[in-house]
């Protein structure tokens, strides 16, 4: 007879497929329309941040955003922390949350979203009131001299037709609240040509 005992029967695995509720991002199985929008909202000696365009899926919009780090000479420690603070890893005990880089939108018809946690002290899975921002890292890479990121900002649902004011700050590295208006008036016609990847 064996010391340990048999191990415990393994439960089978779930086998249904969770569903993700369309306003925490962008549709997977839908190939989007662009809208071919771009510029530079801001720029320090080490930071760019821009807007590199705005898909359109049938029930809301991604603005994607591109950002980019350079060393320009300074100390390997000082570019480590650099690139700690870019990726939005904030030091132990040294940094302010209140730097950390946001975003928000002004709808046309002059309602103001934030990235503000959408979830906050509600029900994640209940379809919330109103239009709702949220953003999504989508990773980072670089090596001694740069480093890049990007970011998905899914506004959901479809924003009213006309133009938004894109809002966004990032005072860790010096960027004050900049505002820029981005002209999404085709999105409600575009949202119809939004196509899934599989009809069935």
């Amino acid at each position: 007879m064996s010391f340990f005992p048999p191990d415990p029967p393994m439960p089978e695995p779930d086998e249904t497929e969770p569903s993700q509720p369309r306003w925490w991002q962008a549709p997977q199985d839908e190939l989007p329309t662009m809208i071919p929008v771009s510029g530079i909202l801001a720029a320090t000696d080490h930071a760019s941040i821009a807007l590199a365009g705005v898909a359109v899926y049938t029930d809301g919009i991604e603005i994607r955003i591109e950002r980019r780090l350079r060393r320009l000479g300074i100390p390997v420690r000082d570019w480590n922390e650099l690139t700690g603070a870019f990726m939005d890893h904030l030091p132990y005990g040294s940094a302010d949350p209140a730097g950390r880089l946001r975003f928000g939108v002004v709808l046309a018809d002059g309602t103001k979203v934030t990235d503000a946690s959408p979830f906050f002290g509600g029900d994640p899975m209940a379809e919330p009131q109103g239009h709702m921002l949220t953003r999504r890292e989508q990773g980072g890479s670089g090596g001694p001299h740069t480093y890049s990121s990007a970011d998905h900002l899914w506004l959901w649902p479809l924003p009213p037709a006309g133009p938004i004011d894109l809002v966004m700050q990032w005072p860790a590295f010096g960027i004050g609240e900049t505002q820029v208006s981005v002209d999404v008036s085709t999105a409600p016609e575009l949202s119809h040509r939004a196509r899934r990847f599989w009809t069935d």
